[in-house]
């Protein structure tokens, strides 16, 4: 269930991350070389609960799943491909 309020909490995941881990804002150290295969399988997890939430019926929920699910997905597919540092 992909809706306008599920991509703007990818957006404000993503952007949360970057600032946490990639910004230099908050840390002068580099993320750790695991941080990209723990946020992947967080990832999997938040789709997952989405998944089971949309079978379910609690669909109320599903957009805050679905959102957090890709954002931390893009993060890690930013990192994947090197865009970011």
């Amino acid at each position: 269930m992909l809706t306008g309020r599920a991509l703007v909490i990818a957006l404000a995941v993503l952007t949360v991350l970057w600032l946490a881990f990639d910004s230099q804002w908050i840390s002068r150290d580099p993320a750790l070389p695991g941080t990209s295969l723990s946020l992947f399988m967080l990832a999997v997890v938040f789709a997952v609960g989405a998944w089971v939430m949309q079978a379910g019926g609690r669909t109320e929920r599903v957009p805050l799943l679905v959102g957090t699910a890709l954002g931390c997905a893009a993060y890690v597919a930013l990192h994947a491909i090197g865009f970011a540092p």
